[in-house]
């Protein structure tokens, strides 16, 4: 672990550093739940691929800052959310890219991964001018609610889902497909996936296809930034 200082306290995340030559850093923003062992595990995954992984822990302001876990931490996790100051949160994340990008072992590019929750944050980060070179979003959730009028990322972004997630309706598809489409932005559907397909301790919803086929797509984004 290590401590992000901002500009109102220290917040914490998980790193996980490869043996060897420089590579993109990879800044991973979890699921409502947090940076648990499944945030933990694709950082470790990352870092044995040769990338610099890490994972700052956005709900580190709220009063229940935690990692939490599926089944009994569910109604925690919404009330959390619920909670989130989201413009706050995306000037919590400009100081964990630059701190992602300080790491050693970082060629000074920077890609993120968002997860549900953390979704929204990919996009904004493409189009606000935060200095990443990919933005990814895994089953994100409200991310139409963050997209703007004249939006246009500065760089790769790839918005995945499945066709079968409950907390992404028919409208937020096609309002978020749209947008994709108007900015040359990847958007990809994964048939029979639902939300929180690519988490692991999600016995529910967890699909290991659509995991990989979404997975592989990521690492290509970030193994673009070796160069």
């Amino acid at each position: 672990m290590i401590q992000i200082a901002t500009n109102s306290g220290a917040m914490g995340a998980y790193v996980a550093s490869p043996a060897g030559d420089t590579a993109p850093a990879v800044l991973l923003i979890s699921t409502i739940f947090g940076i648990d062992d499944n945030m933990k595990g694709m950082c470790d995954d990352l870092a044995e691929r040769g990338y610099v992984a890490v994972a700052p822990n956005m709900f580190w302001r709220d009063e229940d800052p935690d990692a939490m876990a599926l089944p009994q931490d569910m109604e925690r996790a919404v009330k959390r959310v619920m909670r989130y100051d989201f413009a706050q949160g995306m000037g919590d994340l400009r100081f964990a890219i630059e701190a992602a990008r300080s790491q050693p072992g970082c060629n000074g590019k920077v890609a993120l991964l968002g997860f549900c929750f953390g979704g929204p944050f990919a996009w904004r980060a493409a189009c606000d001018g935060l200095g990443i070179g990919a933005g990814v979003s895994f089953h994100g959730t409200n991310v139409s609610s963050a997209m703007k009028p004249g939006d246009q990322p500065s760089c790769p972004v790839s918005l995945h889902y499945g066709d079968k997630d409950d907390f992404a309706p028919p409208e937020e598809l096609a309002a978020v497909r749209k947008v994709a489409e108007d900015t040359g932005s990847e958007f990809i559907i994964h048939p029979g996936a639902g939300h929180g397909y690519m988490v692991p301790t999600d016995r529910g919803h967890y699909d290991p296809d659509a995991a990989r086929a979404s997975w592989d797509r990521a690492l290509k984004l970030v193994d673009a930034l070796r160069d």
